[in-house]
């Protein structure tokens, strides 16, 4: 089952996968992706902490390919462009507008291929659940304006602003 709503469970730092552990957990992934779109959440990618495992394990599937993310991180970013309305599984309420890059180099991946380019949704993607490895969220990218308080807020929570991330503490 996919975690919703716990930002303090999804903000863990995980655990290199071992190599005996990757298939168990690439199939745990594509089972919850799966059932996920079956119920109509829409997503293309899900990382082994949305599902409680903190692991360093990824899926993304986007149209005609398949990418598994397996202990790697980017070590090359290329073009920055703002991404209207990101979303996550684990916040299905929430869409925010983010800042991401359109090109990466992925690296030190534990299954082949091990280092790749990726472009367009695939790049954010890669980018959106190698964050989730190391317990950043997508709304930590988020394109902060000024608001009247009684906007919408930025954050995709429907509420007014001022009752939102415009408390004052």
């Amino acid at each position: 089952m996919i975690i919703t709503n716990d930002e303090i469970l999804l903000r863990s730092k995980c655990e290199d996968v071992l190599p005996d552990e990757v298939g168990e957990i690439i199939s745990k992934l594509e089972y919850e992706l799966n059932n996920a779109n079956r119920l109509g959440k829409s997503g293309i990618g899900l990382a082994a902490p949305q599902i409680g495992i903190l692991k360093k394990a990824a899926i993304i599937r986007c149209d005609n390919y398949n990418i598994d993310l397996v202990n790697c991180n980017i070590e090359k970013f290329f073009d920055q462009i703002k991404i209207p309305q990101e979303g996550c599984l684990s916040f299905p309420t929430k869409l925010v507008d983010t800042m991401r890059y359109q090109e990466v180099y992925v690296v030190n991946n534990l299954i082949y291929p091990h280092s790749f380019i990726c472009t367009g949704i695939s790049a954010i993607a890669c980018q959106h659940e190698i964050d989730h490895f190391n317990g950043k969220l997508f709304f930590d990218y988020s394109i902060k304006r000024k608001l009247k308080p009684n906007e919408l807020c930025y954050c995709g929570s429907f509420l007014k602003f001022k009752k939102c991330c415009g408390k004052i503490s």
